[in-house]
Parts: structure tokens; sequence; C-alpha cells
């Protein structure tokens, strides 16, 4: 176990053109190659940003510590701020800092968050393989030039273990592609009221799911081979094969999500299909009493016959 301790800063003057309401900032530290990184604890101090910001503007500041330098995406920040960073949850970010003005007409208050914040940044987080890390801030505004001093501190607490090359490769190689320029990020699927009531459990529709109710008429398919309706001792209904393999059909039929199981016009309910299951031939169609001989060709496969 090896621990060091890093202590960085980041201070420059940012500055946009005349049109450009986004400008980005980035420093690069070097780590030991070879090595399995393990963040132990996580910091950073804004030194210069500790005033309000203009209350006529919507300002945005991103910071972020990650393999790879950030690539902005299609995404929006705030309302309105176009072409932002990667998503705290990415998984090339070990960490990212944002400071959002709020709406004109607050007074200028803005909102700060971390990710991992204060409390999980204090424990191990992130591991990763790559020998370097990226210190990238970014600014934006909806009324640019952009022109500002700023000055931030940053401290990260390492352990670097000892790894072989297979894991050091395979480790550097999913990193770099993490980190390949993603224009815009769709992993969320929009569920409507009625898949909704779908997916739910079925005490959500009354407890059970509808059962269809066979008559032992003997009248539609497959019900006389069921029942027996000549009472205990009688002889049972004859059916024909073709008639039995037409209510396992109909046993089987497709039906609406919390409709019930088989076909409700001929009475026939999907637990018919269980019946037929411990005899061969009826639903599979008819066995051979013999399984033909097997021949193979002069190489060794086998001939079909």
């Amino acid at each position: 176990m090896a621990v060091h301790e890093i202590r960085e800063t980041i201070e420059t003057r940012a500055q946009s053109g005349d049109d450009n309401s986004m400008v980005q900032v980035q420093k690069k530290i070097n780590l030991k190659q070879g090595k399995r990184h393990n963040i132990l604890h996580m910091d950073f101090f804004d030194d210069n940003f500790t005033g309000a910001f203009n209350a006529t503007e919507t300002q945005v500041i991103q910071v972020y510590v990650s393999n790879y330098p950030i690539v902005l995406t299609a995404g929006v920040v705030g309302q309105s701020l176009a072409s932002r960073g990667p998503l705290a949850g990415d998984d090339q970010v070990l960490f990212k800092y944002e400071r959002l003005s709020l709406l004109p007409g607050r007074n200028g208050a803005y909102d700060v968050q971390e990710f991992p914040n204060t409390f999980l940044g204090s424990s191990p987080t992130f591991t990763f393989y790559t020998d370097h890390v990226y210190l990238t801030v970014i600014f934006y505004t909806d009324s640019g030039p952009i022109d500002m001093d700023f000055a931030m501190s940053f401290y990260m607490s390492v352990d670097s273990v000892d790894v072989d090359s297979v894991e050091y490769g395979i480790g550097v190689l999913r990193e770099y592609a993490e980190a390949q320029a993603r224009i815009r990020v769709s992993n969320g699927v929009t569920i409507e009221q009625s898949e909704i009531r779908g997916g739910l459990p079925m005490w959500s529709i009354g407890g059970v799911r509808p059962e269809i109710m066979a008559e032992p008429t003997g009248i539609t398919f497959g019900e006389g081979w069921f029942f027996g309706t000549a009472g205990y001792g009688a002889a049972e209904g004859m059916d024909e094969l073709a008639g039995i393999r037409a209510g396992l059909r109909f046993a089987r039929t497709m039906v609406p999500n919390v409709d019930a199981f088989g076909d409700e016009l001929f009475d026939i309910p999907d637990w018919f299909k269980a019946i037929a299951q411990p005899f061969p031939g009826i639903s599979s169609g008819p066995v051979r009493s013999q399984q033909p001989p097997l021949k193979h060709f002069d190489n060794g496969n086998v001939e079909m016959l």
C-alpha cells in the first residue's frame, strides 16, 4: 500500500470571444504507471468565487476531476445553457462540483452541489488505472462574453498498488473507451400509465388474474375429454384427437395484458394444456414407435434420414 497526497491548484484568467458564452480551462496531473489507483479522500476549495453572481444573469461553474479531458455534450445546463459537461454519475468523472446561479430576481443566490459529497469524499470512492488525471473548470453564461479571474485548489489522497500488466492494460483500455466523445446520452425509458398498470403486481387490479370457467358440456374443443359428465365410475365422454389438439391450441391463445389466459369464446382455460403434457404425441404430433437408425458419412458426420 502506497498512499500519496496530491495538492494542486488551478488559477488563471478565463476569457471567451464576443459571442462565446462558454469557456473551458484544463490542467493535467501525471501519476505513476502500472498501478491501480484508489481515491481515499477528495476535497475541493473555491478560492476566488465567494461573492454573489449578477442577479440579472444565469451563470454556471462546473469543476471536474477526470481520467481524460472533458468533452462537452449536447445537454443543457440550467434551463437554457447548452453544451454541458458529462453527468456526475458518468464513469469518467472522479469528482464534480457545480455552482448554478438561480434565475433573475433571486438576489444573485446560487446552488452548490458536489459529487461525491463531503461525507462520501472523506472515504474511499473510485478506483482507476490511467496514469494521469485532469482538472477542468467550465464557465457558462447567458450573456457572454466571459472574462473572469479564478483560483481553485484540489486535494486527493490516493492509494496506488502495483498490478500485473493484464489488469493494468484492460483497465486503461476501458477508461480510454469511456472517455470517447458522446454527443448525447439517452439511457432512460419513458413509461406511460397503461404500461405502468401492466407492470405492477396483480393486487393492483384486484388480487388475482381472472380465469376462464369451463363447463362440462362436451360441446366445445377439449371439454369432452377433460370432464366426466355421467358421475363417479361412469365412462367419460370421448373426443377425437383433432378435437383435443384444437383445445390445446386454444388453451395457448395469446391474450392482452391482465386478460384471462386461454380462449374465452370457446371456454377453454389455459390449464387445459397441462393435462396433455404427460401424454406424448398429443401436442407434438405422432411419435415413431422406433427411432430411425443412425447412419454416418465417411467423415463421421451423421446422415439425415
